[in-house]
């Protein structure tokens, strides 16, 4: 499953399981390079582009953000980060990395939190009264 194919109220709770682990990958230069929006170099295929990109940065997510990945992860698939865990298989990972890469939800999301934009402003606290 795909951040963007979660509808709902429970994208209420997808979201506020992931904020914490997608803010820590963001944070860290090395693993944030494989959601980074990149245009593919004159010359160089689509698939090698890829998988240079997926050479140089999973490494550094899987062996760093473990714990992030699977909370994401499970929080996307609806269970929890044990059941994740034991459901995991490489042919799983693998494809569960590779939507997270191509899941513009996602991708947007997390573009947003190492980039600290927000697309609304809070609303300012005039401190007048409720009626």
């Amino acid at each position: 499953m795909k951040l963007s194919e979660v509808k709902g109220e429970r994208t209420l709770d997808v979201v506020a399981e992931i904020i914490e682990p997608i803010a820590n990958i963001a944070e860290d230069p090395e693993s944030a390079k494989l959601f980074q929006r990149e245009k593919i170099p004159q010359g160089v295929s689509a698939k090698k582009f890829l998988m240079d990109r997926i050479k140089k940065s999973v490494p550094a997510l899987i062996k760093g953000h473990k714990n992030d990945l699977v909370a994401i992860l499970a929080a996307i698939e609806g269970v929890s980060p044990a059941e994740y865990r034991d459901s995991l298989n490489l042919v799983k990972l693998g494809n569960d990395v590779l939507g997270l890469m191509l899941d513009s939800a996602f991708v947007e999301l997390f573009t947003q939190a190492q980039s600290g934009d927000s697309s609304g402003s809070a609303p300012e606290n005039t401190g007048g009264s409720k009626a």
